[in-house]
């Protein structure tokens, strides 16, 4: 099992305590526009100089593969490709990539329409030059069902399931146990961060609603031995010390 968190490929160059861990999660191919501007020093660095494992973010805020409207899935498809071509590029695990599914919208054209477009969406993905393994993640999901059912259906060894703990004490409507309990098979990695229940603040594990219902704990007994814990922080000043608390914890 392994233990770490997200940061920028910035961080990880300036900051020394950061490269301390055995796999990073990079998150700059989540930033808006990350992807068309120039990013070739962070090739160059991940590629040479971090000899740990990487997983990357993938593009995320507005972008949806399940989106009914075909323009929208097209600038997905795009940037979806294009995180993968750097992943492949420097040699990442795993790409995560957030569903962005909109449970809120609650009719059933909505719901059938964005599964049929994510299975093809990632049917056509999957017959590319794809070297690097994807990872879809709740966002907005009330249960796992949607994810599980895409992953399932297209039946490829780089399609597996993350889970973001975080996002599942908002907006879940089973706890965080049922809900890895439902994914486990298919789940390596999984975003920890806390919140007071109601806003997705990415607080840390030792605050919110994480530490006052003891949800770490509930999973000691359960995590695969091949699990990736991540940080997933907005305020990072607390970052290494919740890295230690969360060995402590599950380790």
């Amino acid at each position: 099992m392994d233990f770490t968190f997200g940061c920028s490929v910035e961080d990880l160059r300036t900051k020394d305590p950061l490269r301390s861990v055995t796999v990073i999660n990079i998150e700059n191919p989540l930033y808006p526009e990350y992807l068309e501007r120039d990013h070739q020093a962070d090739l160059d660095y991940l590629e040479s100089s971090f000899r740990g494992r990487v997983v990357l973010d993938g593009p995320y805020i507005d972008l949806n593969l399940g989106s009914p409207e075909s323009a929208i899935r097209r600038i997905a498809l795009e940037r979806t490709l294009a995180a993968l071509s750097y992943a492949n590029r420097c040699k990442a695990e795993a790409v995560i990539f957030q569903s962005t599914y909109l449970p809120f919208i609650g009719v059933d054209f909505y719901d059938k329409g964005w599964i049929e477009e994510s299975k093809r969406s990632w049917r056509s993905i999957l017959t590319t030059e794809v070297k690097v393994g994807i990872a879809l993640c709740n966002t907005f999901e009330f249960n796992p069902e949607n994810l599980l059912e895409i992953v399932e259906e297209l039946r490829d060894a780089r399609l597996e399931i993350a889970m973001d703990i975080g996002h599942c004490l908002i907006w879940g409507k089973l706890d965080p146990l049922s809900w890895y309990r439902r994914v486990k098979s298919r789940c390596r990695f999984l975003y920890v961060h806390s919140n007071n229940g109601v806003a997705d603040q990415h607080l840390s594990i030792r605050q919110g609603v994480l530490q006052k219902k003891e949800i770490l704990r509930s999973l000691k007994n359960e995590l695969r031995q091949d699990s990736v814990l991540i940080l997933k922080y907005f305020d990072r000043r607390m970052l290494m010390e919740d890295l230690e608390y969360l060995t402590e914890i599950l380790g």
